[in-house]
């Protein structure tokens, strides 16, 4: 009867013993620190309007880019009278701020990557760099395209539209 008795004893300190230990190493990993990622830094945002699928319209076609350094560049491919060709241009950064903060507000990171292209109308591509890398969002229709969408589109437009560009050559 000791030995039953003595082993029950002995085996209940070492399973003691082994949940504690355990315990110890569990517990540590449930507790550790998430790291938190670094925030989320643009650094350019392009819009490229690609052309209307009617070639009587005769939209503009053309790339603009806006950098955080206060450096964009414009390329008009056609239909943009004086602005066909590339052009560069020095802004002021509290416009890049100001375009940043509006692309937080209206949630730019989590629209689709692309919209309804029935009927497809205009293609216009919106494509934002970050540390995270490239996020890009095209639509094909102004009438599907959400309103959060047209507002960053019509301020990239307004941006490139207040800005004195100068002939890249």
């Amino acid at each position: 009867m000791f030995w039953t008795m003595s082993g029950r004893v002995f085996a209940a300190i070492v399973a003691f013993f082994l949940g504690w230990t355990v315990f110890q190493i569990a517990r540590p990993i449930a507790e550790l620190p998430t790291i938190e990622r670094p925030a989320r830094q643009i650094s350019s945002i392009t819009l490229k309007r690609q052309g209307c699928s009617d070639p009587e319209l005769k939209c503009s076609v053309y790339d603009v880019t806006f950098r955080s350094d206060g450096s964009g560049s414009f390329i008009g491919y056609k239909n943009n009278g004086e602005y066909d060709g590339k052009f560069n241009t020095i802004f002021d950064r509290q416009d890049f701020t100001m375009l940043v903060e509006e692309f937080e507000k209206q949630h730019f990171f989590d629209l689709p990557q692309h919209y309804a292209t029935l009927p497809d109308e205009e293609t216009v591509v919106l494509e934002v760099v970050t540390n995270d890398g490239v996020r890009v969002v095209t639509t094909h229709n102004w009438a599907r395209t959400p309103s959060e969408l047209r507002v960053l589109q019509s301020l990239v437009d307004y941006q490139c539209y207040q800005t004195n560009w100068a002939d890249a050559e």
